[in-house]
């Protein structure tokens, strides 16, 4: 039993992951079709076909993402179908393996593929969203380019900007931070140079906060705590980079929270975003481990294939569960964090349970 376990272990582990990876790539396809018919109707100016397959392409991480706990439980329920069906769980009990080992490395190999996962949103996915919503939007309005990390240089009529994206929302605006605002003269050259800590756009004006403005020809400086431009720049140029919340980095969440806390407007959406973040293995974990314990059932009551589909829809469940408990939580005392933990720590309780008694 000393050399089976590792075995048993690995092919285990190797059966859930292909099957995890086979799901999310069909999820991904069927992902990938809707949002091909949805931007055909956009092709406008530059932004042809090609163009928008790119920005298709590099948009399609964030959308597994979200289909991703969904792909690993009904891979981890379709691995544990097949085992059983073909009678591997039971060899593999009669060979020393009890279901809580057998669940076990299932689930070590489900929650390896999605701290990866999480990992990807945490460091890779929020830049190259970023990049391809601005490579589509300069494809459209040749008005805008990203650089590194998420500084912004736009053209507004005669001048250059240049911003670090701080916040771009359909309800709070668009807000920036570090803001250098250069006017350009008939040969292009800057002739006057903007500096603000932070600006917003607002009703087709630039509106700059603590601004330092120097005449880069004649060395004159001056200040002002608030400075009004006209703008010439369409705000949807702005709300087409506009990234849901919990599709950002932590860090980025965190600090635009701060920055709606410090200036007294409501960053519940931000501190939503940043719990559920944290708790995205957490919620995968309670998803497969409350649907697993159909597959080990002694009675025999229900064949392979309707214990999958039982398992799929009580682990689905917990979604439903977690998304009313998350859509009360302004009407209950207790902390957001909390909230967010309960029904994970409900169902995974309520799953070990049920393996034991199966």
């Amino acid at each position: 039993m000393v050399k089976l376990a590792p075995v048993l272990s690995l092919y285990l582990a190797r059966s859930v992951g292909q099957s995890i990876l086979l799901v999310t790539a069909v999820l991904s396809g069927l992902y990938l079709t809707f949002q091909i018919f949805r931007e055909v109707g956009d092709l406008a100016g530059d932004y042809g076909l090609a163009q928008m397959l790119a920005f298709v392409l590099r948009s399609l991480p964030t959308g597994v993402y979200d289909l991703f706990p969904f792909a690993v439980l009904i891979g981890v329920m379709i691995a544990a179908g097949r085992l059983a069906s073909s009678r591997e769980l039971v060899a593999m009990r009669a060979g020393g393996f009890d279901r809580l080992q057998i669940v076990g490395r299932m689930i070590s190999a489900a929650m390896a593929l999605s701290l990866l996962m999480m990992a990807a949103a945490e460091w890779w996915m929020p830049q190259l969203e970023l990049q391809a919503r601005s490579d589509r939007e300069q494809a459209r309005t040749g008005q805008l380019a990203v650089s590194a990390g998420r500084v912004i240089w736009m053209r507004d009529a005669d001048r250059m900007v240049r911003a670090e994206l701080l916040l771009s929302d359909p309800e709070l605006g668009v807000r920036f931070s570090d803001v250098h605002i250069y006017t350009l003269n008939e040969q292009f050259q800057p002739e006057l140079l903007l500096q603000a800590e932070s600006a917003s756009h607002q009703n087709n004006q630039w509106l700059l906060e603590r601004s330092t403005s120097l005449n880069l020809e004649g060395a004159q400086r001056s200040q002002s705590p608030m400075l009004r431009l006209d703008s010439a720049i369409n705000p949807d140029v702005f709300l087409a980079l506009s990234t849901r919340p919990r599709l950002l980095a932590m860090a980025d969440i965190r600090r635009i929270s701060g920055y709606l806390e410090q200036n007294g407007l409501d960053a519940s959406e931000y501190d939503d975003a940043f719990w559920r973040r944290l708790f995205y293995p957490l919620n995968i974990l309670a998803m497969v481990l409350v649907g697993l314990p159909l597959l080990f059932r002694t009675d025999r009551q229900l064949a392979p294939a309707a214990s999958i589909f039982a398992g799929i829809a009580v682990g689905i469940s917990f979604f439903v569960v977690w998304r009313i408990m998350i859509g009360l939580a302004g009407l209950s005392l207790l902390p957001l964090w909390l909230i967010h933990l309960l029904p994970a720590l409900l169902f995974i309780s309520l799953g070990c349970w049920r393996l034991r008694k199966a």
